[in-house]
């Protein structure tokens, strides 16, 4: 009785003919809210330093926050919808995460603004893994490419728009503006949730508190000790301290899901090695760097280059656009080339530019500055989106439910260690530098992509034919997914 089968609807609770394109769209402009609350604060976080009276790299904790609270959470996701019903539970998400949006937005402090940031990740573990688990019940299976293809499309969108219209609304109406703007999105979505979204009878279904205690714990150690490495390069200890006894919880918390037959995250796809190699593997030492960019990029446009939040949205806008361009051909080369040689080439070329990125300067024109950028952002397409499609090749149908919240973990487990990463480079003692000074996002781009570059050994290492059954059988829609 693992949480695979816990997640079949019984036929007595699915509507008879349920359309599912209604509730594809609904869910899809819910993964665009989420994706955009993620990526609009970037160009934001100098502004919001000043009013806090902090360091910019400190900002991170408010990054690191979000995460720990949706990771820890993400588990429980499922299991909350089938036992309230999913309806009810999306729209409660949805109002949540719009009054957690307002207390960010009126935040004086930074631990005030902290603790809203936890609320509203709170809501926001809840949106879309619901509304994936009603589509997947409601979707025959010979529409579920069609039909995942329409509730996916805003993540490659929304982190195209998310860093210029953050910068432009700092600029225009100050930062607490990038979280107003989730009132009236999050309304509609609630609105939409109670039209579009089939009614699904709750079920009565056991909880593995344990399971949950042990797992919330170990992510929550783990992610808090990187966050404190970060902020506190001087002082290490209790920060490796916290992350030593996470993983160690961690172990036991694996000993207790393989031994629980009820377990709350089934474990199975953890035996396919691609799916492995992706999610905790060379895939994770690939996405550090990415993640760590979010952080130092913003704050190396604005405050090394001076450049204003808007502008600084239009160079991250460049970036986005790049990997943007790029995905219509990326099924054609990895169909070619293989999965093999286009996550070595592609995370090499990767690396390769964010090392570039550290070599710009601010007496550079502003267009070749746009160009760099937007080059950065397609050396990263192919390479993600492989993974993307790579990491599910070889799962079974009865292994996705716990293969896709353990690829959930991977990619935050990832963006906590990037952001912590950034932040312990910018903030390691490299003589009396002002916070203007480039040097120290130089060295954190370097250094990022350094560890980005052992990735490239590892994926050298997959077999020649690994992806093969997805790239014989191409499906455009399992790549282009991002």
């Amino acid at each position: 009785r693992g949480a695979a089968q816990r997640t079949e609807a019984p036929a007595q609770s699915r509507p008879a003919s349920p359309d599912p394109r209604a509730p594809a769209l609904l869910v899809a402009f819910i993964l665009f809210l989420s994706i955009l609350e993620a990526t609009v604060i970037a160009t934001a976080l100098p502004d919001m330093a000043r009013d806090f009276g902090v360091a910019p790299s400190a900002l991170g904790i408010g990054i690191t926050a979000y995460l720990l609270v949706s990771t820890a959470f993400l588990p429980l996701s499922s299991w909350i919808a089938l036992r309230l019903g999913p309806r009810r539970v999306l729209t409660c998400s949805l109002l949540g995460f719009g009054l957690a949006s307002l207390a960010c937005s009126q935040s004086p402090t930074l631990g005030l603004f902290v603790a809203a940031r936890a609320l509203q990740a709170l809501g926001s573990s809840l949106m879309t893994p619901v509304g994936n688990l009603v589509l997947l019940r409601i979707t025959p299976k010979h529409r579920l490419v069609e039909i995942l293809a329409i509730s996916t499309t805003p993540a490659l969108i929304a982190p195209v728009i998310g860093p210029p219209l953050g910068g432009f609304l700092t600029q225009a109406f100050g930062w607490p503006a990038i979280f107003l703007i989730n009132l009236p999105l999050t309304l509609l979505g609630a609105f939409l949730t109670r039209r579009l979204l089939p009614p699904i009878a709750p079920q009565r279904l056991r909880f593995d508190a344990p399971g949950f205690a042990l797992i919330a714990t170990a992510l929550a150690l783990v992610i808090y000790g990187l966050d404190r490495l970060g902020a506190h390069p001087a002082h290490p200890m209790g920060a490796l301290g916290l992350i030593g006894a996470g993983a160690g919880i961690g172990l036991v918390a694996c000993a207790w899901l393989r031994a629980m037959p009820g377990r709350l995250i089934p474990l199975d796809a953890l035996r396919h090695h691609t799916f492995r190699a992706i999610a905790f593997g060379p895939g994770m030492l690939m996405r550090i760097p990415h993640m760590g960019q979010a952080l130092v990029l913003p704050l190396f446009f604005q405050l090394a280059f001076g450049l204003s939040p808007g502008m600084a949205g239009v160079l991250l806008l460049a970036n986005n656009l790049g990997d943007l361009a790029l995905k219509p051909f990326i099924a054609r080369i990895l169909r070619a080339r293989g999965f093999r040689t286009g996550l070595t080439a592609g995370t090499a070329l990767m690396m390769g530019a964010t090392a570039g990125i550290a070599a710009l300067d601010a007496a550079m024109p502003f267009w070749f500055l746009a160009l760099a950028l937007f080059g950065a952002g397609m050396a990263r397409s192919v390479p993600f989106t492989g993974m993307v499609s790579l990491a599910f090749a070889d799962v079974e149908g009865e292994e996705m439910p716990g293969a896709n919240v353990l690829n959930a973990i991977g990619n935050a487990l990832s963006a906590a260690i990037g952001i912590s990463l950034g932040a312990l480079f910018l903030n390691l003692p490299l003589g009396p530098l002002l916070v203007s000074d480039p040097l120290p996002y130089r060295v954190a781009l370097l250094a990022l992509a350094a560890i980005g570059a052992l990735a490239v050994v590892f994926f050298a290492r997959l077999p020649a034919n690994a992806g093969a059954a997805i790239t014989t059988a191409p499906s455009s829609a399992a790549l282009t997914a991002h």
